[in-house]
């Protein structure tokens, strides 16, 4: 398995940070030379991880940052960073969380700028009722330090943080901060959007994305869209409803293509596509689940799939618990059925695209019936061959450590054919929501082991940050 880290420029604006490169086997896109279904790391049978990681963010050099609980509810305040190469019973520096704030269902993104995690807001400290804080924090990757930002405009819990395509963070949402959202600049301070009040789109993780424009398209877990436009104190356009059927805080969403979304699980075992790619927003069916999936995962795939883990038929129970793989395949809109992991993972769960290509999958509880204190993996299709044994890895000798909007790069890869180059952007997870992962495929020329590719020609396509 090839992952190469590089640690150039940390950038704003168009810039696009590229954090490292994978190699993956496989033909032509989705091709049935995989397995088919994936695979696990061996069941789990004890506490691997040291907490619930309730939020998992992909740092810049590869490891995984992890917070939550090992409680009932609320936060032990403490936070975890994991090596992936060190296995998942090794690896953990678990550090106490000594800034005072209570990061327990905050909201988290890689800062284009630096590169560190930016937490906005989560649970109050010195109460037991649902009630935010306006604190901040930051995740310093070099020294693994958690240190106050500053202060929020609202209290934000349950809010969701979006990276805009010049560099600053868009929040909304959270309880506290209902009536408007904010923008924290490149400087870290905060500006309060008093010109886009979203009183109706606040509770439980907002599903919002860069549109094609620039602007901000969300929608609740009601199903109420909107776009928002976050120059000065900003301004909101409402875009009309989703079908209920398709919407609740138990299902999960994922930007699968510039301009093109899927929501899926919670209520029911239907899923939609909703395109922005002609700015109104159109939706439509696609194709259903295996089962009514509560709390499911999404994740976007190093080859463009849709994964889903975890989830049940009824909210945060082991009623009709579904531990399997299920591949959502954009070219025909069908879901497959792949290999099963061995822990239910409901509500407070996480899954997170590793720079290997392969998922790490873990957590739930607090509250829940089970108490998730561990993690494991799953090995998506293209990962082996089709007679079930790990495929040989192509290898990526050389690339650029970062790309601008437009720019013709070079590559060069040992392999004996090439059919794809694609970006993912770094996830940060919670909820059933990553709140930055995007999916982009790139046109390419080949000379041999030399590939010439073009990166993203429209910066909404590809807002500043880290891309695997």
């Amino acid at each position: 398995m090839l992952s190469i880290h590089f640690k150039g420029h940390r950038h704003i604006g168009r810039r696009l940070g590229l954090l490292c490169v994978w190699a993956i086997a496989g033909a032509a896109p989705y091709s049935s030379a995989d397995n088919g279904v994936g695979g696990w790391s061996p069941p789990v049978n004890s506490n691997n991880w040291p907490l619930i990681p309730i939020h998992a963010t992909l740092t810049t050099d590869g490891r995984v940052v992890t917070y939550g609980t090992k409680i009932a509810s609320g936060g032990n305040l403490i936070y975890d960073v994991w090596d992936p190469a060190l296995g998942l019973a090794g690896g953990h520096t678990t550090l106490p969380n000594q800034t005072q704030t209570n990061i327990f269902c905050s909201a988290q993104v890689v800062l284009p700028q630096s590169g560190n995690i930016f937490l906005a807001g989560g649970k109050l400290l010195t109460t037991t009722a649902i009630a935010g804080t306006n604190y901040t924090n930051v995740f310093n990757n070099s020294d693994n330090s958690l240190i106050r930002g500053n202060a929020l405009n609202r209290p934000r819990y349950y809010s969701t943080t979006t990276t805009l395509v010049n560099g600053e963070i868009y929040i909304q949402g959270g309880k506290g901060g209902e009536d408007f959202p904010e923008v924290r600049d490149t400087s870290g301070s905060f500006r309060l959007l008093t010109g886009a009040p979203t009183s109706a789109y606040w509770w439980d993780y907002p599903r919002d994305f860069v549109a094609p424009d620039g602007r901000v398209f969300g929608f609740d877990t009601h199903g109420f869209m909107y776009y928002v436009a976050t120059n000065g104190l900003g301004s909101v356009v409402g875009m009309g409803q989703l079908s209920p059927t398709y919407t609740a805080a138990t299902a999960s969403t994922v930007m699968f293509q510039p301009g093109k979304i899927l929501q899926f699980g919670g209520k029911s075992t239907g899923a939609l596509v909703i395109d922005l790619t002609l700015m109104k927003p159109t939706w439509h069916p696609t194709g259903n689940l295996s089962s009514i999936r509560q709390w499911v995962n999404g994740t976007v795939l190093a080859d463009g799939r849709v994964l889903a883990t975890g989830g049940s038929a009824v909210a945060n129970t082991l009623t009709g618990v579904n531990n399997a793989a299920e591949i959502w395949n954009p070219a025909t809109g069908s879901w497959v059925v792949g290999a099963s992991g061995s822990t239910a993972r409901l509500y407070h769960s996480t899954a997170l695209l590793l720079p290997d290509a392969s998922v790490l999958v873990g957590g739930g509880g607090s509250p829940g019936p089970l108490t998730n204190l561990n993690a494991e993996i799953y090995y998506p299709p293209y990962l082996y061959t089709s007679a079930g044994v790990l495929a040989a890895r192509p290898s990526i000798d050389s690339a650029p450590d970062t790309l601008d909007i437009g720019q013709t790069f070079t590559m060069n890869v040992t392999a004996s054919a090439v059919s794809r180059v694609t970006l993912v952007k770094t996830g940060a997870v919670t909820h059933s929501f990553n709140m930055d992962q995007r999916f982009l495929e790139l046109p390419f020329n080949p000379t041999g082991g030399t590939l010439s590719v073009t990166a993203p020609t429209r910066a909404s396509d590809a807002p500043p940050g880290y891309y695997l």
